[in-house]
């Protein structure tokens, strides 16, 4: 089926093509083409939703399949097999990762943030302002040579006194983010990293993925505040400038909600079109398809009434969503509320890292929005598969396909031209075309004699939906003959070929015109049909997923290496070193002391008070970590120790739950998320008999209570120097 034809092309082309920003209903290209459809918390039925990523289910800690990036970046070949190698100090490590990145200060961005909510927010007191975290995160596109795809997908949390250093990076084969940690990166350290216990990380990370505060990210550097006190100690921290915009948190922000799309994606591959039946294979193969189309035609909109979409992905992924997902899918939220620490803060340094209940990301989080089967349902699978996809693999293909024999769509209109001189440039306007025209053209050169400078394509709109904005004029020539001006532009988009909405290479674009501008002027584009190469190419490997002979299009994580390739080799495209599908001779993965079961030494030799808070709260308190605190490393009578030590806080977290949700100091413990693992609801727990022990217990051992007062003023349970000796 084919809609594209009709006498106003570009109008057309514009209600028949969906914006691929789709994930927060941002307003991108076209966006109005199809209405918004979200619904909120308490909306058609909520609760009976599926979460895309359920934080009450946080996996095992080591990765089910594959490994994570950080792993591929810096488990180093060595003669005694991988091993890993970080560079130091924090700034090397930081230039490692930009060699695999393009060039630029938006390639990879650092804010300060010294009064966070991390695990590590009590690591740097009283020196909060001397020893800030530092938060990086990957923004930009692979360098030219890398086959690792970084942008979005790799995230670093650095607490120099604490001397560690928290990963989060995606994990393909797994189709996850994993959380690690490396301890004892520090001069003269001796660092070793380990996966992280997936329960006390994602009772914060509720997404299992990147989380970042909403605007104006007033713990950060960007607040004038926060960075005139940082200023008073250094201009800079390990290559991270004091001063600093909102961009640098914005350009996070956008980062982490693009990564939290990436499970939507996940999920939507591997089960929206359904199973390994050839309707589901062709889905998949379709949304690779469009999702191709997307990319090369630089991210201008997706195209829902091809055949392509029409009738092979949409009637797949509406049939299957409604039988699977028949409530919706709950999207996870990425966000913590800002807060603006100096204003929380009293004036006693021992307070500043205090996190108010409203503000602390253990709270439990509704979902950003629940998504259910509409006309956008197929869209949101194409428009994630396109952020799996790399500015290089595009520039192969792009490359590939200006080698290939293919038809030639010429397109001719007739203009109004403006000529003039600005100094010694001439600057040369352009309008071209009428309503129902074939061809609509509009924008402006410069040039200097017979050289075109530069200039900008405002709008190309030419026969069966070919489309293109925002393009850029790169060069070209200028050339003088009998009949008048001759014009040929070089138009580019990101520094490669330009190419339409729908993928299709801008061949040349040449303009006519006499010394009398008005009289005469023409334009003429050509524009090459070279996408239906890659039509063919994925359409050959949806026949040999069927035939038995591939994987690449069968219900299981999008790998970008291994379905890419297929489709490449079948295009002739040369292959490569690609990222990140080799895990031989990768070292088992590290989970160091993260994955207890518990309770762990809960046996009758140990007080009844021990067993109790092993098994309620061992979870997240037994480990070799210093945070959250380590109450619960040790034997019997180190437990016995620290409980006592800790009393007093335990006592205020647990008497948390019997208050109502806007009456809390703190958020209470054990965390709302921890529940599903106990076995118990939200009111079970707040009104059985196991909260109520564990209060006696520790009201016991904490002696008498201070009146009054708030949860920083009491004693501190564990401080930094004796949780690291119980490592």
């Amino acid at each position: 089926m084919s809609s594209r034809a009709g006498p106003r092309p570009d109008a057309a082309a514009r209600a028949r093509r969906l914006s691929p920003w789709l994930w927060r209903g941002g307003l991108g290209l076209l966006a109005v083409a199809v209405p918004l459809v979200a619904h909120s918390q308490g909306v058609e039925e909520p609760d009976r939703a599926t979460w895309i990523v359920d934080p009450k289910v946080p996996g095992a800690d080591a990765p089910p399949a594959g490994r994570s990036l950080f792993d591929h970046l810096f488990l180093a070949a060595t003669p005694q097999g991988r091993q890993l190698r970080l560079p130091f100090p924090f700034a090397a490590l930081v230039r490692a990762i930009r060699r695999e990145v393009a060039p630029g200060d938006a390639s990879i961005r650092s804010v300060l943030i010294p009064l966070g909510r991390s695990l590590q927010r009590t690591a740097a007191a009283p020196d909060f302002f001397r020893f800030p975290r530092i938060v990086v995160a990957v923004t930009g596109a692979p360098r030219a040579a890398s086959g690792m795809l970084l942008k979005d997908r790799l995230y670093l949390g650095y607490q120099e006194k604490a001397g560690v250093l928290e990963v989060i990076s995606y994990n393909e084969a797994a189709a996850r983010f994993e959380f690690q940690v490396v301890r004892d990166y520090r001069a003269g350290g001796s660092p070793k990293a380990f996966y992280a216990r997936r329960k006390v990380c994602v009772a914060c990370h509720q997404n299992a993925a990147p989380l970042f505060a909403r605007p104006l990210w007033d713990e950060t550097n960007a607040n004038t505040a926060i960075a005139a006190r940082l200023a008073a100690v250094a201009p800079a921290f390990h290559g991270v400038p004091v001063q600093a915009g909102v961009e640098t948190p914005y350009a996070i922000d956008a980062a982490t909600e693009r990564s939290n799309a990436f499970a939507a994606t996940q999920l939507l591959w591997r089960e929206g079109c359904g199973g390994s039946a050839a309707a589901a294979v062709h889905c998949r193969a379709a949304a690779v398809e469009l999702a191709l189309e997307l990319m090369l035609g630089g991210n201008q909109g997706i195209d829902i009434v091809s055949d392509a979409y029409l009738t092979v992905l949409a009637p797949a992924i509406d049939a299957h969503w409604r039988s699977a997902w028949p409530h919706g899918l709950k999207v996870p939220n990425p966000d913590v509320p800002n807060r603006i620490p100096l204003r929380e803060a009293a004036a006693d340094p021992a307070t500043l890292a205090h996190v108010a209940a409203a503000f602390e990301p253990l709270a439990p989080r509704p979902p950003l929005e629940i998504w259910h089967a509409d006309t956008r349902a197929g869209a949101r699978l194409v428009a994630g598969l396109a952020e799996f996809i790399g500015a290089n693999d595009m520039r192969r293909l792009d490359e590939r396909l200006r080698r290939v024999e293919a038809p030639r769509i010429v397109q001719r209109a007739a203009c109004t031209m403006t000529d003039r001189r600005e100094g010694s440039t001439r600057r040369i306007g352009f309008r071209c075309g009428s309503t129902g025209g074939s061809l609509r053209l509009a924008g402006r050169i410069y040039a200097r004699g017979a050289r075109i400078t530069h200039g900008d394509i405002d709008r190309l709109a030419a026969a069966a939906g070919h489309e293109a904005v925002g393009l850029t004029v790169a060069g070209g020539s200028l050339q003088r003959d009998a009949r008048g001006w001759r014009a040929r532009l070089d138009v580019r988009r990101d520094a490669v070929r330009a190419r339409t909405s729908r993928g299709r290479a801008i061949d040349s674009i040449a303009l006519r015109w006499s010394d009398n501008a008005g009289v005469g002027a023409n334009a003429e584009v050509v524009i090459r049909d070279d996408f239906p190469f890659v039509t063919r190419a994925v359409r050959a490997v949806a026949q040999r997923t069927l035939d038995g002979k591939t994987d690449a299009f069968l219900p299981q994580s999008f790998q970008r290496a291994r379905i890419l390739r297929v489709i490449f080799d079948e295009l002739g495209i040369v292959a490569r070193d690609w990222c990140c599908l080799d895990v031989s001779g990768m070292p088992p993965a590290n989970v160091g002391e993260s994955e207890h079961p518990f309770p762990a030494d809960a046996g009758p030799s140990l007080p009844a008070i021990v067993q109790d808070f092993l098994r309620y709260c061992g979870a997240c308190h037994r480990s070799g970590d210093a945070f959250p605190p380590n109450y619960l490393h040790g034997d019997g009578k180190e437990i016995m120790a620290r409980l006592a030590q800790c009393a007093p806080r335990i006592v205020y977290r647990l008497k948390m739950w019997r208050l109502a949700p806007a009456d809390r100091g703190k958020t209470p413990m054990p965390p709302v998320q921890a529940l599903t693992t106990l076995g118990r609801t939200e009111v079970q727990w707040r009104d059985g008999a196991e909260l109520a022990r564990l209060e006696a217990h520790a009201l016991r051992l904490a002696g008498d209570l201070p009146a009054g007062g708030n949860y920083e003023s009491l004693r501190p349970c564990l401080d930094p120097a004796s949780a690291s000796a119980a490592r």
